[in-house]
């Protein structure tokens, strides 16, 4: 289905008389979103929608703010979202929300993982008005690298309008607003067994955004640093069973992670699934 025809449809069903359909009849921030994605005008829809969400919507204004904002992603993966926004000290930025199954718990997490230039005081991610998220001060490791992360969450990140804000030592500030969706609430990834996995097909896959990727690693049980002994990131054609490694006979942690990606201008934001158990090598 085109975009446009995308467009049309949503425009459509938004008109019918309905308690949502009461929102598009003056020029609030509501109506203003809705028709500048019509036109085509992404970057400005976004604005608009961001706007919205500081106006305390209701339930109903929320679930058609969601289910715009998803329409809006599909246009070229949420490359048109925003306009370039990371600063020169930041090259690359990801937003990570991330559940975690192992055979007796189910962990939520969400992190903040970059490339630097310079020492970073603070990385700080709020839901709007005020709910902080993660208020945190990243080690950078060599080549810049620096990564956040929440403690265990009760619950998954929620679709809304949240703040993020990376402080440096210095005078260097970076400060912007971020919309994110629903989490998938259907769990793509499971164990089939002890020695394979099984990955259910979701919607069809958008052609503007990266293809799904399968990332597997192997650590030792002992190892409390959780270095992976062995990582592979699998694009295209998942694998649904560990290749041969090179790795000693023994006991390990298996963990295998199904990454689904989109950008919010040049922000990457990814939502992961991963299953994680117990097995014997080369058992497997």
């Amino acid at each position: 289905m085109s975009y446009t025809c995308s467009l049309f449809i949503l425009h459509s069903v938004l008109a019918v008389p309905s308690v949502a359909a009461n929102w598009f009849t003056g020029q609030d921030a509501y109506t203003v979103a809705h028709q500048r994605l019509l036109e085509g005008k992404t970057s400005d829809s976004f604005d608009s929608m961001v706007q919205a969400w500081q106006q305390d919507p209701n339930q109903d204004q929320r679930s058609n703010l969601n289910a715009l904002f998803k329409l809006a992603v599909t246009e070229d993966c949420g490359r048109s979202l925003a306009q370039k926004v990371l600063p020169p000290w930041i090259p690359n930025l990801s937003i990570e929300r991330e559940v975690i199954r192992n055979l007796n718990q189910t962990m939520l997490k969400l992190s903040i993982a970059g490339v630097t230039q310079s020492n970073i005081a603070e990385v700080k991610l709020t839901k709007w008005p005020n709910q902080n998220i993660i208020a945190s001060t990243p080690n950078v490791e060599e080549g810049g690298y620096f990564s956040v992360e929440t403690r265990r969450l009760e619950k998954p990140i929620s679709a809304g309008l949240y703040q993020l804000t990376i402080n440096t030592d210095g005078e260097d500030s970076f400060n912007h607003w971020i919309l994110l969706t629903e989490p998938t609430a259907k769990q793509r990834i499971g164990w089939k067994d002890s020695k394979n996995w099984r990955i259910e097909q979701g919607r069809l896959p958008d052609p503007a955004c990266p293809s799904a990727v399968l990332s597997m690693s192997l650590y030792d049980l002992n190892d409390t640093t959780w270095t992976p002994l062995w990582t592979e990131d699998v694009d295209g054609r998942l694998p649904t069973t560990l290749p041969k490694i090179d790795v000693p006979d023994g006991r390990y942690w298996l963990s295998v992670g199904l990454i689904e990606s989109r950008w919010q201008g040049d922000i990457s934001i990814l939502d992961i699934q991963t299953i994680t158990r117990p097995v014997d090598y080369p058992g497997l």
